[in-house]
């Protein structure tokens, strides 16, 4: 009998996304459609303004902000939805993955300061540490080189208030280098995965596990070269927003920030090999009552 070949890795993507669950394939694809499609409508409409809306109820007089630089705030609601989904969708599907729930929880704390301050330092500073779990994750990192890679920071932020360098400047010099160790790694993961591909079928067990891990890979390396294309765009933004380049800027860079960055955690969300659920108390007694 003649033998198939192994389908290639864009196919496996394919058959895997076919298999997750209908409901969050409609999610992702909804809120990424309507906020793409809203913040075009507004910003066109509405560039760089800022919108009011008055509400006068007798005794008090209510001022809520409706449009911000040209963004509808239901956007920026609807785009923080998205990221607390990811965080959730990867609990579920990867409820033994720890460290990828940590790094997915300091991206949603980042996401949630700078959502209410754009340019702060504590939310860039979320993201290093993001990163950090991220890099923990692909290069196998043991815990206690999370204390070392703290002092890092620590040293860069100290070089830099010696050297009179901005804060934020010295964070997002971390936060590069770790962001690009990522991306680093995942490709080396992605490549070396793909190297192996059985010309061949083989066992079951063997596919899926192999299936599994041409997903996961493929999944890292493009979710963070999206976040890198994301991260390109926001660097503009802040450019833009503290003058050092044209203000008008930074309503297109924000655009294409969230264009990336939104695909960028949905595909880490599904970066994980490590499938199936915790075991229980119940089950490990269970376990050592039959030894």
């Amino acid at each position: 009998m003649r033998k198939k070949e192994e389908k290639f890795w864009p196919k496996k993507l394919l058959d895997y996304a076919v298999k997750i669950d209908l409901i969050w394939l409609v999610i992702w694809g909804t809120i990424f459609i309507s906020f793409v499609v809203l913040d075009s409508i507004f910003q066109t409409a509405y560039p760089g303004e800022n919108v009011f809306y008055e509400l006068d109820l007798g005794v008090k007089h209510i001022v809520i902000k409706v449009v911000e630089n040209g963004t509808f705030v239901g956007v920026t609601l609807l785009k923080y939805i998205g990221i607390i989904l990811s965080f959730i969708y990867a609990r579920k599907k990867f409820p033994r993955d720890y460290i990828l729930q940590i790094a997915l929880a300091f991206t949603l704390l980042a996401d949630t300061i700078l959502t209410f301050d754009q340019v702060s330092r504590f939310g860039v500073l979320a993201f290093c540490f993001a990163q950090y779990f991220h890099l923990a994750r692909f290069a196998k990192i043991k815990p206690k080189y999370f204390v070392g890679y703290t002092f890092m920071m620590l040293l860069v932020l100290i070089f830099a208030n010696l050297a009179k360098i901005e804060d934020m400047y010295a964070l997002a010099f971390i936060y590069a280098f770790s962001l690009g160790g990522n991306l680093y790694l995942t490709h080396q993961w992605w490549t070396k995965v793909k190297d192996k591909r059985p010309k061949t079928f083989i066992p079951k067990i063997e596919r899926e596990k192999y299936d599994r891990e041409l997903v996961a890979s493929t999944c890292a390396f493009w979710g963070f070269f999206f976040f890198i294309l994301c991260d390109m765009n926001v660097a503009l933004s802040y450019l833009s927003v503290t003058g050092t380049i044209a203000p008008e800027i930074a309503r297109y860079a924000n655009f294409f920030a969230w264009l990336f960055y939104y695909p960028s955690q949905v595909l880490i969300s599904n970066s994980s090999v490590i499938t199936g659920r915790p075991i229980s108390k119940k089950s490990l007694k269970k376990v050592h009552v039959l030894k």
